[in-house]
C-alpha cells in the first residue's frame, strides 16, 4: 500500500509506473488502466489519473480517444530527439557552472568520477552517482524554462536509460565519459562545454537506437 503522507500520491504512482515500464510489467503498446492501479496500489482514482495525465504530457504514455491510455511505442526519431534536446539544454544551463565553479564545486565532481569507478559497488549505484553529477553541473543555472523543459526531459531519458543501461557502457567507460567533463568544466571555455554535454547525450541516444536495431 502506498504512504500517501511521504510524498503526493500521484509521485508514488508515477514512479511505480516507471518501474513497472522498466522492469516490463508494462510492454510497449500495453494498455495502462486507471481502476486497475487504484485497486492494486489502495488509492482513489484521481490521484491516479493525475499521475496518468502527467505521463501523457511527457511522452512516456499516449492517450487514446475512446480506447484509454497506452504506453507509447518508442521510435527512433523519439530517442534521438530525446537525447538531443537534452544534450543542448543541459549543455547550455552547465556553462554557467563552467564559469561559476568553486574549487568545492570541482572537488565533488572529482569524486563523484571516483566513485564511479569503484568496483565494489552495484551498477545501478553508478548509475545514480551520474545522475548526481549531472544535477551539480546545473548548480548555477538561472533559465527556469530551460530547467523545466530539461526536467521533462529527464523523465523520459531516464526510461530509455534504465531500460539498456546495461549493455551501453562499462562502468570504466562511464567514469572516463564523466572525467572528459570534468577537464572541460575546468578549461571554463563555454563552447567546450556546450560541445562535450552535447556529444555526451548524442552518443548514448545513438547507442540505444543500435542496440534496439540489433534486437
Amino acid at each position: 500500500m502506498i504512504n500517501k503522507y511521504k510524498e503526493p500520491l500521484k509521485d508514488k504512482i508515477i514512479d511505480y509506473i516507471y518501474s513497472a515500464i522498466i522492469n516490463e510489467e508494462y510492454a510497449q503498446g500495453s494498455q495502462v488502466k486507471e481502476l486497475y492501479l487504484s485497486e492494486k496500489l489502495h488509492v482513489s482514482r484521481a490521484p491516479v489519473r493525475e499521475a496518468l495525465l502527467e505521463l501523457v504530457s511527457l511522452g512516456v504514455l499516449e492517450q487514446i480517444a475512446r480506447k484509454g491510455v497506452f504506453v507509447k511505442e518508442i521510435t527512433s526519431k523519439d530517442i534521438y530527439d530525446t537525447y538531443e534536446s537534452k544534450g543542448v539544454i543541459e549543455g547550455f544551463l552547465a556553462t554557467e557552472f563552467a564559469l561559476q565553479a568553486t574549487k568545492k564545486d570541482i572537488k565533488q565532481l572529482s569524486l563523484h568520477v571516483k566513485e564511479m569507478s569503484d568496483s565494489n559497488i552495484d551498477r545501478k549505484k553508478v548509475v545514480k552517482i551520474g545522475e548526481e553529477f549531472h544535477k551539480l553541473t546545473l548548480k548555477y543555472a538561472k533559465n527556469s524554462v530551460f530547467l523545466e523543459t530539461l526536467e521533462k526531459i529527464n523523465k523520459k531519458s531516464q526510461l530509455l536509460f534504465y531500460k539498456n543501461w546495461t549493455r551501453l557502457y562499462s562502468q570504466k567507460e562511464v567514469q572516463e565519459r564523466h572525467q572528459k567533463i570534468v577537464e572541460t568544466i575546468i578549461s571554463r571555455d563555454k563552447k567546450n562545454i556546450e560541445d562535450i554535454i552535447r556529444e555526451h547525450y548524442f552518443e548514448t541516444g545513438t547507442k540505444i537506437i543500435l542496440l534496439r536495431e540489433v534486437k
